[in-house]
């Protein structure tokens, strides 16, 4: 996110690269093409710190002259490694330091390791997603994961701001627990306000008495949502159930959403008489929110994401062209991009140790010689 926006981000690797590189589908070079997304227009150098004091010794180098220090090591490793925040805040007093941790740098799981599934099932998520009749289920879009590093980059913008007033950097914690908790706290505020809990509704809506997917005439999957009055009404009128908006049993979302199978059954049974370019035809005359679901083939092609130009393709190191994602976001003034491809194992090393170091050609290839870099 930084990175998108024209900041300067170095990925420290050690030498021979991290495995999250290598974690999914692989491409030629071996790394995988999520990291590619996630890793476009880094930097990347290589760095041993952890077992060569020389190595520890460069990475004090690059920290004070940085602005921002990213890590999401373990409060234990932290100490251990020599790079909590009191030591390198020292070092660089206007240093803005981004902690992400799984549960926290203290508390009673500080010693717990997270990952983004764990934070979804401890934050109750996982409880309420799903059919009634199956096991708890995950998202497999990591909400926890991305949404705590958009939590940090939004830190950064913070802390950025307030070291333009005060001259001096900050702490930034961000966890994924706290995170996912974050995104699903309304079934907590409604259990101690009411005492009821939420259970799982396959793809239903809380929020929607008329919302779910349904399977079109030509056997396409369509996700429909008429929440809101407005929406109720229209809907109604467009498959001929008017006698439904006299109803004094379902006039609000919530009542919709008591008496949703009398109502499920109402929409599907109009879907299911229609294809899904008459629906979809229909459905846009009647200003009405729909959605098909797509596989990966198709959403790239999809006119909106085309036009919006929400996916872009880059070169990467090895010529081979893929599909990134673009930034989520426009800015007028200042709009980001995705000016380059995800580093490759040490691609910048020289750039990074001799332009901002200051290393000669030799320094740099003792330190790879003795495999420091």
């Amino acid at each position: 996110m930084l990175a998108d926006f024209g900041a300067e981000v170095i990925r420290i690797d050690r030498p021979g690269g991290d495995e999250d590189r290598f974690m999914g589908l692989p491409s030629k070079n071996n790394d995988s093409y999520a990291f590619m997304n996630f890793s476009r227009n880094k930097k990347g150098i290589t760095l041993d710190f952890m077992h060569s004091k020389e190595g520890f010794e460069i990475l004090m180098k690059l920290i004070a002259k940085s602005d921002v220090l990213v890590h999401n090591y373990s409060p234990m490793a932290v100490k251990k490694l020599g790079i909590d925040y009191e030591t390198v805040s020292a070092l660089n007093p206007r240093l803005i330091y981004v902690e992400i941790t799984g549960f926290g740098s203290d508390g009673p799981y500080d010693r717990r390791l997270g990952f983004d599934q764990i934070a979804q099932a401890m934050s109750g998520a996982m409880h309420i997603t799903g059919q009634p009749d199956m096991p708890p289920q995950r998202a497999e879009v990591r909400y926890s994961d991305f949404g705590t590093g958009f939590f940090g980059a939004y830190g950064v913008a913070l802390a950025l701001l307030e070291r333009e007033k005060t001259g001096k950097g900050q702490k930034i914690e961000a966890n994924l627990l706290r995170t996912a908790v974050f995104m699903n706290a309304s079934p907590v505020t409604e259990y101690r306000a009411t005492g009821k809990v939420r259970g799982r509704i396959g793809n239903r809506s809380w929020y929607a008495g008329t919302s779910d997917l349904f399977k079109t005439k030509d056997q396409k999957w369509v996700y429909i949502s008429t929440v809101t009055r407005h929406l109720y009404e229209r809907s109604m009128e467009l498959f001929g159930r008017t006698d439904l908006l006299e109803r004094p049993d379902i006039k609000t979302d919530y009542d919709r959403f008591v008496h949703r199978q009398e109502l499920d059954k109402v929409m599907a049974d109009w879907v299911a008489r229609h294809d899904s370019g008459e629906l979809a035809e229909k459905f846009e005359a009647a200003r009405l929110p729909y959605g098909f679901v797509y596989d990966a083939t198709q959403v790239d092609v999809d006119p909106a994401v085309v036009h919006d130009k929400m996916l872009v393709k880059k070169t990467n190191y090895d010529g081979e062209e893929v599909t990134l994602s673009d930034v989520p976001l426009h800015l007028k003034d200042n709009p980001g991009s995705v000016k380059m491809a995800a580093p490759v194992v040490g691609e910048h090393n020289q750039d990074i140790y001799k332009n901002v170091l200051g290393m000669s050609d030799q320094e740099l290839a003792d330190l790879e010689e003795r495999k420091i870099i």
